[in-house]
């Protein structure tokens, strides 16, 4: 079992290519995910850090770090297909193969799937639609020698465990597993519940890449009473309901070797306390043994 260690904007609270919501400069994220002991990256929003590969190189190879994935943010409900984005699509995998990079992580932020209440009158054929550019954008990116690992996540248009067994058989795509997105939308807000560790376990083959991610129990309970709430769920590695232990012997079973990705959302929250739990979550892993 190995798995290479990484992390992402994301976990400075960068979830869009300006910065927002905490703007803390690119610069500032690279020198902390250094300084916190990260080597390998996801490179985030596109926009965020610098899209031109010798300059995106530079800024790596001063600060001893390696690009290891790209992102891919779009609102797929209202795409009419992969053309919409083929341009954005070409100059992200071309910046990619550059770095020689192997993994895209896709995701969705389509504002009809934030509700349940909308996603509910989803016709097939609309879901089909939506299912379909995946399944182009993960063609397309082949091409490039690079391969899309979806990212299920609460509020999108895939996050329920039959969402995502529908996209793995329509579109052939890898995952992306979040544990933390996966544990709130299919699991139970109770300590230790496997919901996350046994989908891994079925589907080990098709995911080569993680998020780690852990969920308030407390937190949890609280969004499940109320999905249009802004309860903040997820929360440090050592403190939630999924069992690391128990997730290191199925990474072992399995004989996983891929990516990890440490992403702690941190939305509107300092650097300084980013920087803290990014090593605090690094040391974690480390002592369970997953790294």
């Amino acid at each position: 079992m190995k798995v290479e260690l990484a992390t992402c904007p994301c976990s400075w609270g960068i979830f869009w290519p300006d910065g927002a919501p905490t703007y803390v400069p690119a610069d500032s994220f690279l020198d902390q995910a250094a300084k916190a002991g990260y080597v390998a990256l996801e490179l985030g929003p596109v926009g965020y850090l610098p899209t031109d590969p010798t300059e995106l190189k530079k800024a790596l190879d001063k600060r001893g770090l390696v690009a290891r994935a790209g992102t891919a943010c779009y609102k797929i409900d209202e795409m009419a297909s992969f053309e919409d984005v083929r341009e954005r699509a070409t100059a992200l995998c071309s910046l990619l193969q550059s770095f020689d990079v192997k993994y895209l992580v896709m995701m969705d932020e389509s504002p009809a799937a934030k509700t349940y209440e909308s996603k509910a009158g989803f016709s097939q054929e609309r879901i089909m639609k939506n299912l379909s550019i995946i399944r182009d954008y993960v063609e397309f990116a082949k091409g490039y020698g690079v391969t899309v690992v979806y990212h299920p996540h609460m509020r999108s248009i895939v996050e329920t465990e039959a969402e995502i067994e529908q996209l793995l058989d329509v579109t052939g795509c890898m995952l992306c597993l979040d544990t933390g997105h996966h544990q709130a939308v299919n699991g139970k807000p109770l300590q230790g519940d496997r919901t996350a560790i046994d989908f891994y376990l079925k589907h080990a083959d098709r995911i080569p890449f993680l998020h780690f991610k852990n969920v308030n129990g407390d937190a949890m309970r609280k969004y499940m009473a109320n999905q249009k709430c802004g309860v903040q769920v997820f929360c440090p590695l050592d403190e939630g309901i999924i069992d690391f232990n128990e997730f290191k012997k199925a990474l072992e079973q399995t004989d996983y070797n891929g990516i990890g990705v440490v992403e702690q959302d941190m939305a509107r929250q300092p650097a300084e306390l980013s920087f803290k739990l990014s090593v605090r979550n690094r040391e974690y892993l480390e002592r369970m043994g997953v790294v």
